[in-house]
């Protein structure tokens, strides 16, 4: 046990002292956050901030709608540059050959290949909380509502759930690469490309059937829809109590991707949808092992 807790611990300590590491990794979040800030997060409740609602929809629960929405999205980005980034230490040590001194150890292989998934959960899932602090923090100071003691718990469980799911489903692609440079390139356009498929940048309903029909196979597309319910649960009641009207809510609800997609078009519960989804990641997770341990043998 001992020697699985140091490979672990050299593998954080490995990628907290590379601060191009860290900030590569966190790239995708920082451009959507400023995105957000300068134009997405308000074309997203523009219609909430005309006069004729002046007098019935208070400024502050426009903020808490636009803040949830947003971070429903950028926590799980979070989860998935960050795992991605950490599992950059496999490609490093792959090609530097760094493990040949671990493998005339004792030390079991299957060790040494789980250090870097175990790595990679504790790193992701303490910066996403992190992330998470800090919303529950700046939402409450800039709007002056705050979550749900009872929704602040479920979002945690959600995101170190998700956690588990990016950290397979980024260890098994990681694998598939044979360069730095590759691994480099997968980086830079992930995010961004999860990001659209998800719905993250611009609301899926308004994308091409085509479209949302190859990101309902995606977890991280069913991900981003929990996630955007659980935080928009509590502002969108209190929308419905300003209006007066639950019809006028349930119609903006498709535009802030809160309503389930199913799976190519058939309708499927979230239930089954992320239980699938964890299957999935438990096959490419040994899949990745797989590979990884052909790449030490070589």
């Amino acid at each position: 046990m001992y020697e699985f807790t140091s490979l672990v611990k050299r593998h954080m300590l490995k990628f907290l002292r590379d601060r191009t590491a860290v900030f590569f990794s966190f790239l995708s979040v920082i451009i959507l956050l400023v995105l957000y800030f300068l134009f997405i997060g308000e074309n997203f409740v523009s219609e909430l901030r005309n006069p004729l609602y002046a007098n019935l929809i208070d400024p502050g629960l426009i903020d808490y709608i636009k803040i949830s929405n947003m971070m429903g999205g950028i926590l799980v980005i979070n989860t998935i540059s960050l795992s991605l980034g950490i599992m950059g230490n496999v490609i490093n040590d792959l090609e530097q050959r760094s493990l040949d001194a671990y493998l005339v150890t004792p030390v079991k292989r299957y060790k040494i290949i789980f250090s870097y998934y175990v790595a990679a959960i504790i790193v992701t899932a303490f910066f996403t909380i992190v992330m998470w602090g800090f919303t529950i923090i700046y939402l409450g100071i800039l709007s002056g509502y705050w979550f749900p003691i009872s929704t602040i718990f479920y979002t945690t469980i959600l995101l170190i759930f998700f956690t588990f799911i990016s950290s397979s489903l980024m260890i098994y692609l990681v694998t598939l690469l044979k360069s730095v440079s590759a691994f480099g390139a997968l980086s830079g356009i992930l995010g961004t490309v999860i990001g659209f498929t998800c719905g993250i940048y611009m609301p899926l309903v308004i994308l091409s059937p085509a479209i949302q029909s190859a990101a309902s196979a995606l977890p991280f597309t069913h991900m981003t829809i929990l996630l955007k319910n659980a935080l928009l649960k509590e502002p969108m009641s209190l929308l419905t109590a300003s209006l007066g009207t639950e019809d006028a809510v349930n119609q903006m609800k498709p535009y802030f991707g809160m309503n389930e997609i199913g799976l190519f078009g058939a309708d499927v519960n979230m239930f089954w949808l992320m239980l699938g989804s964890s299957v999935i990641a438990g096959i490419l997770l040994y899949l990745g092992y797989r590979n990884m341990s052909r790449k030490i043998k070589q």
